[in-house]
């Protein structure tokens, strides 16, 4: 039978430190677990090893503060903000049957507000109505025509109006 295999030079030496990350990896890392709904405190005390690499001869307490003070710049930063968005939604998304289940069995019981939901997320039911550009019809039948009416020395004349003079009137 075979014995024990020797240990790796690079097992045991590796195990007692942390992978190196680079900065956008942390980033993202810390963007995901905050999208979870984990607080401040909790990813730096998750993310401690990563996030203060050096003096892991310091107090615990002292790294994490300084990990805390790390991730609230990073808070300020509208990129890391925008990266705990999208983790956010993704999580969100990710429910997204559960949710719909909820409201179908709320729409069974009898939830009016729950039936429409579900109704309008199908497609089969419009809160305005069927809307339909109103239409708007200008009959215009037993109008006389207009006249013009001038004056002169001898008294009024009328004039009857043609179409000539009508299109004049309406470019003014």
């Amino acid at each position: 039978m075979a014995g024990q295999a020797a240990p790796d030079a690079n097992s045991e030496s590796d195990s007692a430190l942390p992978i190196r990350a680079d900065r956008d990896t942390l980033m993202q890392a810390a963007a995901r677990l905050y999208g979870q709904g984990f607080e401040r405190r909790v990813v730096a005390r998750m993310m401690i090893d990563h996030l203060v690499p050096n003096g892991r001869h310091r107090p615990l307490e002292q790294r994490l503060s300084q990990a805390r003070r790390r991730l609230a710049q990073w808070e300020k930063q509208q990129n890391f903000r925008d990266l705990m968005w999208t983790q956010s939604v993704v999580k969100l998304e990710m429910q997204t049957p559960a949710i719909l289940k909820g409201v179908a069995m709320k729409a069974k019981r009898g939830r009016v507000d729950a039936a429409r939901l579900a109704l309008e997320i199908t497609g089969r039911h419009n809160p305005k109505g069927d809307q339909q550009p109103a239409q708007v019809a200008v009959i215009i039948q037993g109008v006389p025509r207009p006249q013009a009416v001038q004056m002169a020395p001898e008294g009024p004349i009328t004039i009857e109006a043609t179409e000539a003079m009508i299109s004049e009137d309406e470019d003014v």
